[in-house]
């Protein structure tokens, strides 16, 4: 009953939403993956998987790779992080289509054409695109 309620709720709203579960997606090109959680230090972590950054600025507390990972939590600013692990790639993530959000507590991610955009109730976030990434 609980996964037919959800069920319709993703054909009305054209979002995936999770009611007590973390969603992990990807972009229709695969290029860019996120996970969305309660339970970690971040709530939502989208990794890019090119090459072409623009913050190029590693931190020399850095030791792992700078540049292409993203985080956002509930409140505050959207920032990058010093990735120390591997990313889990595209196995078992749901294609999230242009035009549609993924939604867990407050944050929301919405799939474009041109990229995925992160925000948090506090308008804080970050843009992630092939060519270039913001942070807000």
């Amino acid at each position: 009953m609980r996964l037919s309620v959800l069920c319709i709720l993703l054909v009305v709203f054209g979002s995936i939403a999770a009611a007590d579960a973390d969603i992990s997606f990807q972009s229709p090109s695969g290029n860019i993956r996120c996970d969305m959680s309660r339970d970690a230090t971040l709530a939502v972590r989208c990794d890019l998987g090119v090459d072409q950054q623009s913050y190029t600025r590693r931190p020399v507390t850095c030791q792992g790779r700078w540049g292409t990972s993203f985080g956002l939590n509930q409140t505050g600013v959207g920032g990058l992080i010093c990735v120390t692990d591997t990313d889990a790639g595209p196995e078992g993530r749901r294609v999230l289509p242009y035009g549609r959000r993924a939604i867990l507590d407050g944050i929301t991610c919405l799939s474009e054409r041109t990229g995925v955009t992160c925000t948090n109730i506090e308008g804080g976030g970050f843009e992630v695109r092939r060519a270039e990434q913001r942070v807000f």
